[in-house]
Parts: C-alpha cells; sequence; structure tokens
C-alpha cells in the first residue's frame, strides 16, 4: 500500500531530493566504523577508543537516541521513496524513475547502515572501556587497602603467637607444680584411706556390739524363763510338802509318851 504524502512533499520533490542528498552527506561525515580501523594493542584499547565513544564535551554518547534517530531516518527515506514512486507513474519513463529513486533509497540505507554498525562499535567499545574503568577502580581500591589487610593479618598472627607463648607459660607452670599436686593427691588418698579404715572399723565394731546385744537378749530372756521354772518347781514341792503334811497328819496315832 502507497502512503499518500502530504501536499507539501507532492508539491516539492525537487527539495525532498535535495533533503535527501544533504542527510546522505552529514550520514557520510559521520566518523567511519571501528572495524575498519585497525586495532590497537591490548594495553592502550580503551585509551584508543575513549575519543570516539566519549566526546570533548565529556559527557558520554546517548546510543539509544542515536539509534532512534536512525531508525526514524530509515523511515523517512523509505516514505520518500514510496512518494518518488508514486511520482514516477506520471512520468514518461517510469521504469527509469522508479529506479534512481531505489538508487537514492539504497544509498541512504547503505549510508545508514554504516551509521548503525559505527554507533554498535562505538557503544561496545564504549562499554569494554567503562568494563576496564571498573576493573581498574576496584584494582585500585584493593590496592589501597592491602596495607591495612596486611596489618590486620599481622596483628591476628601476632595475637596467636601472643596466646601460644602464654598457653606454653601455663603448661610449664602446671609441669613446675605437677610434684606439689601428685603429693596433694597421695596426702588426700591417704587421709581418704585411714577415713574408710575407720568407717570399715566402726562397722565391725556396730556390728560386734549388735551381736553382744542379742546375746545379752537371749541370756537374759533364758534367765527369766530359768528363774520361772524354778518358781515353778519350788510352788509345785511346797504344794506337795502341805499335801504331805496334811495326810501326815491325819493318820498319826497317839504317842504313849504324851509327845
Amino acid at each position: 500500500m502507497i502512503v499518500k504524502p502530504p501536499a507539501a512533499v507532492m508539491a516539492h520533490p525537487v527539495s525532498l531530493t535535495f533533503s535527501a542528498l544533504a542527510l546522505a552527506a552529514l550520514l557520510l561525515a559521520a566518523p567511519p566504523r571501528a572495524a575498519h580501523a585497525q586495532a590497537p594493542a591490548p594495553a592502550t584499547a580503551a585509551a584508543a577508543a575513549a575519543p570516539a565513544v566519549v566526546p570533548q564535551g565529556g559527557a558520554p554518547r546517548d546510543f539509544q537516541a542515536e539509534r532512534k534517530a536512525i531508525e526514524d531516518s530509515r523511515s523517512w527515506t523509505r516514505y520518500r521513496f514510496a512518494v518518488a514512486e508514486r511520482e514516477c507513474y506520471g512520468k514518461f519513463l517510469v521504469n527509469s524513475c522508479i529506479e534512481k529513486a531505489k538508487d537514492q533509497q539504497r544509498t541512504e540505507l547503505h549510508v545508514l547502515r554504516a551509521r548503525e554498525l559505527e554507533v554498535g562499535d562505538a557503544e561496545r567499545a564504549f562499554r569494554a572501556a567503562e568494563r576496564d574503568r571498573s576493573q581498574a577502580i576496584r584494582r585500585a581500591e584493593f590496592e589501597a587497602g592491602q596495607p591495612g589487610r596486611a596489618a590486620n593479618e599481622q596483628a591476628s598472627r601476632d595475637a596467636y603467637d601472643r596466646k601460644q607463648q602464654e598457653q606454653a607459660v601455663r603448661d610449664a607452670q602446671a609441669g613446675a607444680q605437677a610434684p606439689e599436686r601428685a603429693a596433694n593427691a597421695a596426702a588426700y588418698q591417704k587421709k581418704q584411706d585411714d577415713f574408710d579404715a575407720r568407717l570399715q572399723e566402726a562397722r565391725e565394731k556396730g556390728a560386734d556390739q549388735a551381736r553382744q546385744r542379742q546375746e545379752n537378749v537371749k541370756a537374759y530372756q533364758q534367765k527369766q524363763q530359768d528363774a520361772a521354772q524354778r518358781q515353778k518347781d519350788l510352788e509345785e514341792r511346797r504344794a506337795k510338802a502341805e499335801e504331805k503334811k496334811s495326810e501326815g497328819q491325819g493318820s498319826k496315832q497317839p504317842s504313849p509318851f504324851g509327845f
């Protein structure tokens, strides 16, 4: 579908062609692709790409805006080709007119493509330079903090050595006090053995006393039983004696002698 151009454009085809030529000249004046330039050495890659990435004002290029401008120019080129193609159908040499319009379009698209490639190369160079700068900053910060880390490591080593020395002193003191501790342990063990012996003796003595008490109780009970038995026997003998006495008084004859 051919888009109908505005009336001003249809009325001034010559001015459109002049504008296209001016745009092409402006784009051709842009810096060439970085890919066609000789690759710099690795150590100076960021410095060589810096002039093409950062303008003299110091602000980075707006690659997104440049891409948008290129795409707008590409759309404008296609629109002007559609307008020119429509105008060619009103001319006598239609095919020749259309071919010239196509050549003009190809030239402008080629320039825009070259510009697009240059923007891509410049953006990649800018990203690489930014990455190199970030790495350089991190490396500088690391190197700047190296003395502090070395001091901390040395302080840690000194603290560790000091603790080791203190432990060695404590071990030496413990070794020197070992005989005293052994003597104290032996004295304590002797006291414990004496206590155990006295405790065992007290237990044995208590057991002997308990047995003696039991024997005394048994002996007392036996004496009580013997006494009761003797009392019983005595009472039985008395009863028998009284019985015999009574029997003897009833059967006694009068004595001739009066007694």
